[in-house]
C-alpha cells in the first residue's frame, strides 16, 4: 500500500472532513477539485482517491507502481509519448499509463508538450493515431531520489518498459 494512504479509510472521507483524515500532500492535491472552484461531491472525491491509491500501489508483475514505472521510463528527462516509452505494452496498460500521466501532471512531475501558441504537440503513434507528447519536469527526479530509485543522482538503467535491467545495460535493443 502507498505510504500516503496508510491508515486512511477512504469510505469515511467527505468534502467537509478530508483535511482531518488525509495527509497534507493528498489534501493539497484534492483541494482544486472541491467546491467552490471544483465540482467534486463526496462520491467523486472517494472515487478519485481510490484511483490515486491504485496508481500508487505496486503492480504485481513489475513489483513497482505504475507511477514509478512511468517516472523511470522518463528519467532521462526527454519528451516522448507513452507509446514511445512502452511500445510493447498492451492497449489497456497504455490507457492506464495515460491516466497515471494525468495524475503526474497534476502533481507537477509531468507536463504535456505545447507549441508557442499553447496547442498540444502530437505525433503519430504506432497505430497511426495522433498521440500526446509528455515532458518530464524536475519534480519527477526528486520523487525518484526520495524513493531511492536514483543511484548517485542517476537512475539505474531501465529498458523501454521502465523495468530495471539486471546488469545495468539497456535491454531494449535485444527484442
Amino acid at each position: 500500500m502507498s505510504h500516503r494512504f496508510k491508515g486512511v479509510n477512504i469510505e469515511l472521507i467527505t468534502i467537509e472532513n478530508y483535511k482531518e483524515f488525509l495527509p497534507d500532500s493528498l489534501s493539497k492535491q484534492v483541494l482544486f477539485f472541491l467546491p467552490p472552484e471544483g465540482s467534486f461531491d463526496d462520491a467523486c472525491l472517494r472515487r478519485y482517491l481510490e484511483n490515486v491509491k491504485n496508481y500508487e500501489e505496486e503492480d504485481a508483475n513489475s513489483g513497482m507502481t505504475l507511477a514509478n514505472r512511468l517516472r523511470l521510463a522518463f528519467k532521462d528527462m526527454s519528451q516522448d509519448t507513452i507509446c514511445g516509452k512502452f511500445p510493447q505494452a498492451e492497449l489497456p496498460l497504455k490507457r492506464r499509463l495515460r491516466c497515471v500521466a494525468e495524475y503526474l501532471i497534476r502533481s507537477g512531475e509531468f507536463d504535456k508538450v505545447r507549441d508557442d501558441k499553447g496547442k498540444l504537440v502530437k505525433k503519430r503513434g504506432v497505430l497511426g493515431k495522433l498521440v500526446v507528447l509528455y515532458k518530464p519536469m524536475p519534480k519527477l527526479l526528486e520523487s525518484l531520489k526520495r524513493q531511492g530509485l536514483l543511484e548517485n543522482g542517476q537512475a539505474g538503467k531501465t529498458n523501454r518498459f521502465g523495468d530495471r535491467s539486471r546488469d545495468g545495460q539497456d535491454e531494449s535493443e535485444d527484442a
